[in-house]
């Protein structure tokens, strides 16, 4: 797998689909995010395994929509769930579930951008 420096994009290696490299790459990310949610366990924190986790479950979810549907039909069912789940702007009351919503859609629009990186921002960050 590599990535194709023209379009910002992984491109497929010899004898591969497009999707099936799209689908490792989500599948290793949320290998990653498994790794990151047992690390916060580790250290008793219980927030920062949420919210692991629940990346961990967007990319596995990701995987799979890549799998069973056309490339462009699954960016664009991430980019429905990415504006389904985005949170706007920080609540002063329940910050923590907000939080993990905010994440899921933040996750949703990265899965959707390594397909179409092209592809509008909706769910955008707090920091702006």
């Amino acid at each position: 797998m590599e990535s194709d420096p023209v379009a910002g994009t992984v491109a497929a290696s010899a004898g591969q689909s497009r999707a099936v490299v799209v689908a490792a790459l989500l599948c290793g990310y949320a290998q990653g995010a498994e790794g990151t949610a047992h690390r916060c366990e580790a250290k008793d924190d219980v927030y920062g395994q949420t919210l692991a986790r629940s990346r961990a479950q967007v990319y596995r979810e990701a995987a799979e929509l890549v799998r069973t549907m056309a490339l462009a039909d699954a960016a664009a069912e991430m980019m429905r769930r990415a504006t389904q789940a985005s949170v706007r702007t920080p609540p002063l009351i329940d910050f923590d579930a907000a939080g993990v919503r905010y994440l899921t859609g933040r996750a949703w629009q990265f899965c959707a951008w390594q397909i179409d990186p092209a592809l509008p921002e909706v769910a955008p960050s707090w920091g702006r």
